[in-house]
């Protein structure tokens, strides 16, 4: 070996992708992308329709309203986390 010191180059790091491609791979890739955003909303306004009257029949308003905002919040929570 000589006496030259050898220093160890680190990668640098990738630019992000540009352009129509790349836009639209980070779009499908969200949770809530394309149609499934539209599922879910169907699904949440069929919970609110028909589940929120039949949890009041089964259990009474107080146990519905906090089933409802609990649930909602949860979903909230886990579509807007990251």
């Amino acid at each position: 070996m000589s006496g030259a010191a050898r220093t160890r180059q680190t990668p640098k790091a990738r630019p992000a992708p540009r352009g129509p491609r790349a836009s639209l791979a980070r779009a499908a890739g969200g949770p809530l992308a394309g149609w499934r955003r539209w599922r879910w909303i169907g699904i949440l306004v069929l919970a609110a329709l028909i589940g929120l009257p039949l949890a009041h029949a089964i259990l009474g308003e107080v146990a519905a309203l906090l089933g409802a905002v609990f649930l909602l919040g949860f979903l909230l929570g886990r579509w807007t986390g990251r």
